[in-house]
């Protein structure tokens, strides 16, 4: 039986006046991310991959407990790498397996063609493959949003808050936007990660500033953002 460290996660949409102060009062005791820029933010571009059925997101709008997503990831605008994830969602558990791969295996899995990821020596590469085989991975989505991250390492607290979150059209070119269009206006989702538990003095931090509880994840929020725009389901071409 395989040992995973599963994380709490819980999300909450604030307002722009909301985050600016309880980010006020985050950033006067905890610190900003190492990786993150001299401004303290950073730019984060994920690609989601979902089965020609739409499993991933017609779990998630029925809503079972028990699920996983496929995704590419990456930070800023022209990387050397690029990170290929699974997360896994148990309630309000997740897990996350992440191998990092070359530009060139994920400009081919753009294309449909995932039989580079045989060549990584990584069990997650091989359960892609197979799961692409099998299911018909296709990619579905880009999600775009700015991101700047404050955290607790005695507790593995991370906080974190996400502006200008978009939704893009899915293009052989993964590197330049396709398509862009607004999701949350000028609102800003709060999420805060931690183990086992969270810090009475940070509980009561982030309570201090009380937004709405979400529990739409950033792939189905944008996905319905597009199949707004369109009238359908957009994604799923190779």
């Amino acid at each position: 039986m395989t040992n995973k460290t599963y994380r709490q996660e819980r999300k909450s949409l604030l307002t722009k006046a909301k985050a600016v102060l309880l980010e006020q009062r985050i950033a006067a005791v905890l610190p900003l991310d190492d990786h993150a820029s001299q401004d303290g933010t950073y730019r984060i571009r994920s690609i989601y991959f979902d089965t020609v059925a739409n499993s991933a997101y017609q779990e998630k709008n029925m809503g079972i407990s028990d699920r996983e997503k496929i995704r590419l990831r990456f930070y800023g605008v022209n990387p050397s790498t690029v990170k290929l994830e699974k997360k896994e969602k148990r309630e309000n558990l997740i897990h996350k397996e992440v191998i990092l791969i070359n530009r060139e295996t994920a400009e081919a899995m753009m294309k449909g063609d995932f039989t580079m990821l045989l060549y990584y020596d990584a069990p997650l590469a091989k359960e892609v493959y197979a799961k692409a085989m099998a299911t018909g991975l296709v990619p579905v989505v880009v999600v775009d949003y700015l991101r700047k991250a404050y955290v607790y390492p005695t507790a593995s607290v991370r906080i974190t808050f996400d502006y200008e979150l978009s939704a893009e059209i899915t293009s052989e070119n993964m590197w330049t936007p396709n398509e862009c269009y607004d999701v949350i206006g000028n609102n800003v989702i709060l999420e805060v990660k931690f183990n086992k538990y969270l810090p009475t003095h940070i509980k009561e931090l982030v309570s201090s500033v009380p937004g709405a509880k979400i529990a739409l994840s950033k792939y189905v929020m944008c996905r319905d953002s597009l199949r707004e725009k369109h009238g359908y389901l957009v994604g799923g071409k190779v």
